[in-house]
């Protein structure tokens, strides 16, 4: 039982206890450590005295708190054998039996170097707060509890397994050290879910559940996991609990849910509420790991799209004069429904024509979803497309543009040019990774035009790239002319001051919204921080949405003949 460790600050001074779990983590409690970043760790016998640091803490900050859970970490794996936990059920009641002896070492005053034993009795019943079980020492026992056991592992001494971790004791009064409190596995892996890794869990094997909990950390939904579990399971009628996670709802669902097919559920409602990334690592797990869906997924037919439309307007230069030539199709399905055009315009007439075309052709795509995309030379990539207004016949008003996905796009791109196959390959790139990452761009940046295309050709990963301010036109025409499908920047001419810029808090904001996004999802994400940047509640003049420009370079999605929106 080399397990059991003493835990003390940087200097060697002891502070309590802690269980060794594997090669390099032990957990103790949050207050033995409160105030700490390095501490030591000593296993009696074993080794001498080891540094480490703090790596986790639970939400414990005053007495009485909880939460009062910790992980250290050792700077160096050890050979030492780590603790084996109990079964959940160890605990509970069975015939003839209801309460049991158990123990712990603990390190208190007198007995820092070598620790001394204490016999303990609980039972399942004698839960607090659902939090503790309340454990007591036989008053015929000379060792009672006392500063120096928190954080010592409650083991059975029949088999040596750990069933939980001493906290507190009453040290006052009548009961000092005859009365304290535990925290039991099933309480401490609410806390530290990383425990359910090392746990002996019957509802999956070992390495996917890790696998599992892995892909799921920092996994964000659109929905909360109550509701995910409800449409998952729509007959069940237990109300659930709160889940604090999504690993949570899996480990409800696997040990408190009946049926072979619960988990192919639970994660098959799931992934229609996650970013795409997370969508395809999730299904890859499935693919893997779960039989019944790899099964299911090899013969069912390919679900069919759901039908979409899209409004292209394409805006060409002329070879002489600064006239334009604009045409406005709309699309449903890939099948061209409606046609404008091509008409001969000025700069200052592109708005008024381009309100005019799409006021006869809206209705046709007011049963689906659709997007607007401006296929433009690179003067006219900045353009406030999204403030300007849809006219529809009958409506009292007119409404903005950004009430839909807008997105530009770039005019030579359907050229047959070297630039149309760096764009596909960077395409490929990015749809298969399943999210944006856009690469920041301060507008402090001293690159020209053939160090921005240095940079970029350097690179085939960068992908997407999002802007402080107006790229200027050297950056913009290199991240072209290389082929990257994806930019967003703020419509904000910086000036080279960055007084009003904040480049950095702009970029983060970025960053935070579209990073972990499906680039096929991005237009419709964007749809929706403009619209967030306008609401009372949720924007703001620091909005990242504000004034937000989005090319998005679908190269399949061709206007000539045009093609709709695609799905991934």
């Amino acid at each position: 039982m080399h397990w059991r460790a003493r835990v003390g600050t940087a200097e060697g001074a002891p502070r309590g206890a802690g269980v060794l779990v594997d090669s390099t983590r032990l957990i103790t409690c949050a207050h033995v450590v409160h105030g700490l970043a390095e501490v030591s760790v000593t296993l009696p016998g074993v080794t001498g005295v080891l540094p480490a640091t703090v790596a986790w803490s639970g939400d414990w900050k005053r007495l009485g708190d909880l939460g009062d859970v910790a992980v250290v970490e050792l700077k160096e794996p050890l050979r030492v054998p780590a603790c084996a936990f109990a079964p959940f059920d160890t605990l509970l009641p069975r015939r003839g039996k209801t309460a049991y002896e158990l123990r712990a070492l603990g390190f208190p005053r007198g007995h820092e170097k070598d620790g001394i034993h204490v016999t303990l009795r609980t039972s399942a019943d004698r839960l607090l707060r659902q939090e503790w079980l309340e454990i007591d020492v036989e008053q015929a026992h000379l060792a009672r509890l006392d500063e120096g056991f928190s954080g010592s592992a409650v083991y059975d001494p029949a088999t040596g397994m750990v069933v939980g971790m001493v906290t507190d004791a009453v040290l006052d009064g009548d009961q000092e050290g005859y009365i304290g409190r535990m925290l039991p596995l099933d309480t401490i892996r609410r806390y530290w879910e990383g425990l359910d890794d090392l746990l002996p869990l019957d509802w999956l094997p070992d390495a996917p559940r890790r696998e599992l909990r892995a892909l799921l950390e920092g996994v964000t939904p659109g929905v909360g996991p109550e509701l995910i579990v409800q449409r998952a399971f729509p007959t069940f009628l237990r109300p659930l609990p709160a889940f604090t996670s999504l690993w949570a709802a899996v480990r409800y669902v696997g040990e408190d849910m009946a049926g072979d097919d619960r988990l192919l559920r639970l994660l098959g409602e799931l992934m229609t509420h996650v970013p795409g990334g997370a969508r395809h690592r999730i299904d890859a797990w499935m693919r893997r790991r779960l039989p019944q869906y790899a099964a299911r997924a090899a013969h069912a037919p390919p679900a069919a799209p759901a039908p979409v439309g899209s409004v292209m307007v394409r805006l060409e230069p002329l070879t002489r004069g600064a006239s334009l030539d604009m045409s406005v199709s709309t699309v449903i399905d890939g099948v061209q429904v409606a046609r404008s055009g091509p008409v001969r315009v000025r700069r200052d007439q592109v708005r008024a024509k381009v309100e005019g075309c799409l006021a006869e052709q809206v209705a046709r795509v007011h049963d689906f979803d659709w997007m607007l995309e401006f296929v433009v030379p690179e003067g006219l990539m900045s353009e406030p497309f999204e403030e300007w207004d849809i006219r529809e016949p009958g409506a009292p008003r007119p409404r903005p543009m950004r009430t839909v996905p807008v997105v530009v796009r770039h005019m030579d791109r359907l050229k047959p040019l070297t630039v149309s196959r760096l764009t596909r390959n960077r395409w490929q790139t990015v749809r298969a990774r399943g999210e944006t990452r856009p690469e920041p761009v301060a507008c402090a940046l001293p690159y020209g035009y053939e160090e921005f295309r240095d940079w970029l050709d350097a690179d085939d990963e960068v992908c997407a790239l999002a802007y402080a301010a107006t790229p200027v036109p050297d950056w913009l025409s290199a991240a072209l002319d290389t082929g990257v499908p994806i930019m967003l920047w703020r419509r904000h001419e910086c000036g080279g001051g960055h007084a009003t810029c904040a480049p950095e808090k702009f970029l983060a904001q970025l960053a935070d919204a579209v990073g972990a996004l499906d680039p096929d999802t991005l237009p419709f994400e964007v749809m929706k921080l403009r619209k967030e940047a306008r609401s009372p509640n949720k924007g703001g003049a620091d909005h990242c949405g504000h004034r937000l420009t989005l090319f998005w370079d679908d190269p399949e999605r061709r206007p000539d003949p045009p093609l709709a929106m695609g799905s991934a």
